[in-house]
Parts: C-alpha cells; structure tokens; sequence
C-alpha cells in the first residue's frame, strides 16, 4: 500500500515538473510582434546591417523580404517607374502596440517623412504602431512603404487589412510625395489630412463637393496648386470617401497629426524669419563697412 502510494506521489511529481517545463519561464517571445521586412535586392551584408540598425536579430523578429513585383502590385499606377526604379532596397520594422498612438521615424528615406507615412496608416485604419522606414543608403523609400503594411500583416499583433484600404493608404502616401516635391512635404501633408478631414467628417455625396473641398483647403493654405494636383487629390479623396471611415473613431489621429504639423510647420517659419534677419544684418555692416 505505502509503496502505491509513493508510486502515486512520484507520478504526481513527474507530472507537475512535466507541466512547469513545458511553460516558458522569464520572457515570452513578445518580439514575435515585431517584423522587419528588408529589400530584396540588398546584399547580404547590407540586410545585417539594417536588422542592427533596427536593434533585432532573425531569432528575436518576423524577417521578410520585399521585392519589385510587390512594390509594382500596390504602387504601379499612381507612382512613377523612376520613383519606384528597379531595385528594393529600403527597409521596414513593424511593431504594432496597444496604446500609445502611432510612433514614426524614417533614415535614409528622402521621397517621403514621419507624417506622410503616418497619415496613410490612419487611413488603413492602423492606430497604435512603433514603425521606421530606413535604408543603408539615400532611397525614395517605395520598399519600405509596400513593406510597412505587409509587416503589420505579417505580425502576431497585426490583423488583416481590407485590401481597398492598402491600395488607397499607399496611393495616399503616393499622392503626398509627388505634392511634396512641389511645395514641401510637412505642408503636402498638413494639406492632405486637412482635406481628408473634411472629406471623412462631412461625406461629400458627389465628386463636386468633394472638390469644393479641396479647393476650401487649398485656399485656406494659400497654396496654388495646379488643375492635375487639384485633380489627382479629389480623386484620392472620392476613393477615400468610399471607405465610409468613422470619423469620431478617427477624430485624435487625424488631430493629433495637425498638431504636429502645425509645430514643424511653425518651426520651420521662425527658422526662416531668424535666418532672413541675419541675412539681412550681415548686408547691412557689410555694406557699412565697404
């Protein structure tokens, strides 16, 4: 009988000690969360230099690839060949959160910034996100922004976005990096979330409203902008209205963005003031002194 029942008891042991092994002790992979997608045209060396740059290694991140076929499905067609060129080098690092909002920063990436990247996320319907774009080498950054949502795909942390949403995130990223050739990213940006604002929060029934909206902004900005840029915005604007997205659910995203902007914005307007007096007082003892 005492032997049955040290026999029991053993058992009982192998069991609880079977159970406690099988439960990982200290960190849980959390970093399965995160996922780096990398240009596929990059060398081998170039794709360990990003993953440090990005702070993880294969074992602790998601790694994917992005190639030119991927890039040419989701941007051929509102981006250029020459913007998306023949190669994916830019890379991506997708950590979706639970709060916090969404958290941008790019490297290397000079056809796009922070803002633009941001506002097409919202778009997507995209709300709490650690995201950097970055490149080992000055790039447009087209790989990066087809490797961004299909990182957040891909993370255990991310959920599947309506594929009407990516395409017209990534042609509202598209939109905004042509605009800001022309007048200044931060101000391309503050004008599209402006607009898209207005588009989301009053629903606009025809593409008339939705290009006397347009126009309002645009006048409000005293920007002048051409009959094509007037154009391709209310068309990216008719396609965004077609999302049927909720403002009220979206309202601090697209406030918080203004914020920033505005601050950029107006960072950016004292540092010419100051550099235009400088200027203007060094001609002047220069001038004094000739």
């Amino acid at each position: 009988m005492r032997c049955k029942t040290f026999i029991s008891k053993l058992l009982f042991v192998f069991f609880v000690a079977s159970i406690i092994t099988a439960v990982p002790v200290g960190k849980a992979h959390a970093d399965a969360y995160k996922v780096v997608t990398l240009g596929a045209d990059l060398t081998k060396q170039q794709k360990e230099d990003m993953l440090k740059y990005f702070g993880v290694t294969k074992e602790e991140a998601n790694i994917l690839e992005v190639n030119r076929d991927e890039e040419v499905k989701y941007l051929g067609g509102v981006a250029s060949e020459k913007q998306i060129g023949t190669k994916s080098i830019s890379c991506s690092y997708v950590e979706p959160t639970t709060k916090g909002g969404l958290k941008v920063s790019t490297n290397n990436i000079y056809w796009v910034n922070e803002n633009m990247i941001k506002n097409a996320l919202i778009t997507a319907g995209i709300e709490n996100a650690n995201v950097k774009a970055a490149a080992p080498f000055n790039v447009s950054g087209t790989a990066a922004l087809t490797g961004i949502l299909k990182g957040f795909e891909n993370s255990t942390g991310g959920k599947k976005i309506d594929e009407n949403k990516k395409k017209v995130a990534n042609e509202e990223i598209v939109t905004t990096g042509n605009l800001g050739e022309k007048i200044g990213q931060d101000k391309a940006a503050s004008l599209i979330n402006e607009v898209k604002k207005e588009v989301i929060k009053e629903k606009p029934k025809n593409e008339k409203e939705i290009e006397k909206i347009v126009l309002n902004v645009t006048n409000n900005y005293n920007i002048n902008l051409s009959s094509d840029d007037i154009k391709n915005i209310t068309s990216l604007m008719g396609k965004i209205n077609g999302l049927n997205l909720d403002f009220k659910q979206m309202k601090n995203q697209l406030n918080d963005v203004t914020n920033q902007l505005k601050q950029n914005l107006n960072s950016d307007q004292a540092k010419g003031f100051f550099s235009n007096l400088f200027d203007g007082i060094k001609n002047f003892f220069s001038k004094l002194f000739s």
